[in-house]
């Protein structure tokens, strides 16, 4: 095997997720030390993929460097797995999947996959449009799940280097990852004329699906196309009352006030109920949101970790989490 790909836990790769591919796939190689099983669980949780025999016997891993190549490959008997990897969710242009999976073809064995490793929503319509063009060749693994896998590992195994080294990825996967993405994006609802939204009115409306786009004054960028969710916080209920994944955003010249046209990818999800301010305001980075004088903004940037913490309060003791 070249050097150049060689797997080294303290190698540095330039790009940022690239040193993140080569920081996974060496805790991968170490494990067949200390865990023989570890890679075999892996694959069999997250990809639904079952080995058999001695692991360290049966598969090859390698970082590939170069935009030719994918990020990583991992090989076993008659299967070959070609790892695409990105930290920004929105990030997989769909040239770049065409190409994994061109190559792919050049590879040896019966089970192929191209696996796309990335802090998108599994169940958004940005990955389902992925998963249902190119099943079953290209998959989806997202690093919520290996996050929590690793976290799982952590908490069964006893102390060690190999679970030290788990932690350590673990910090930068929610410090690099998690606190940086953009989930989405929260806006204060504007009632009137102007915006054609009224308080007693859009929820129903938006129940009985009269609703496919959402317009803002602004252009709100993150929001075109990326599978990422607008957040509608209505001033009058002091409330987030809804939220949709949106599919594309465009300009309607005629439209002076509101001009941004954000398309809905799927039906609205109505909060019933609502997500309070208090839940809002506990969130770091959201204390002021919504004070008179200390928050003029019309609208938030949300990251995937404080939409997640805002979701876990929203389930919490008491609430009704019914979409």
């Amino acid at each position: 095997m070249s050097s150049m790909h060689a797997v080294n836990v303290f190698s540095s790769f330039g790009q940022e997720e690239n040193s993140f591919t080569n920081g996974l796939f060496a805790l991968l190689r170490i494990s067949a030390y200390e865990r023989p099983d570890f890679v075999k669980s892996f694959l069999k949780d997250l990809l639904g993929i079952t080995l058999t025999g001695r692991i360290e016997s049966l598969f090859c891993i390698r970082v590939l460097k170069g935009i030719e190549y994918a990020d990583a490959e991992l090989c076993f008997g008659d299967c070959c797995l070609r790892f695409e990897t990105k930290i920004a969710s929105g990030a997989l242009p769909h040239g770049e999947v065409r190409r994994r999976l061109k190559d792919l073809k050049a590879c040896r064995g019966r089970l192929k996959r191209v696996v796309l490793l990335t802090p998108d929503d599994p169940k958004s319509q940005y990955i389902k449009q992925f998963l249902t063009k190119y099943k079953p060749k290209v998959v989806h693994l997202g690093w919520k799940s290996v996050y929590d896998y690793l976290v799982k590992a952590v908490t069964a195994g006893q102390p060690s280097a190999f679970t030290e080294l788990l932690k350590q990825y673990l910090e930068q996967i929610r410090e690099c990852v998690f606190e940086q993405d953009m989930a989405g994006v929260i806006t204060k609802i504007a009632f009137g004329g102007y915006s054609k939204v009224y308080p007693d009115e859009y929820l129903g409306e938006m129940r009985r699906g009269e609703w496919e786009a959402w317009h803002t004054p602004r252009l709100y960028k993150a929001l075109d196309g990326t599978g990422r969710k607008l957040l509608l916080y209505d001033r009058e209920r002091q409330a987030v009352t809804a939220e949709v994944e949106i599919k594309k955003v465009k300009r309607i010249p005629y439209r002076r006030d509101f001009p941004w046209c954000n398309q809905f990818a799927t039906p609205p999800k109505i909060f019933r109920p609502a997500i309070p301010l208090k839940l809002i305001r506990s969130l770091p980075g959201f204390e002021n949101f919504g004070k008179h004088r200390k928050d003029r903004s019309a609208y938030r940037n949300i990251t995937r970790e404080q939409y997640r913490q805002l979701m876990k309060l929203r389930s919490g003791p008491g609430s009704s989490p019914r979409p």
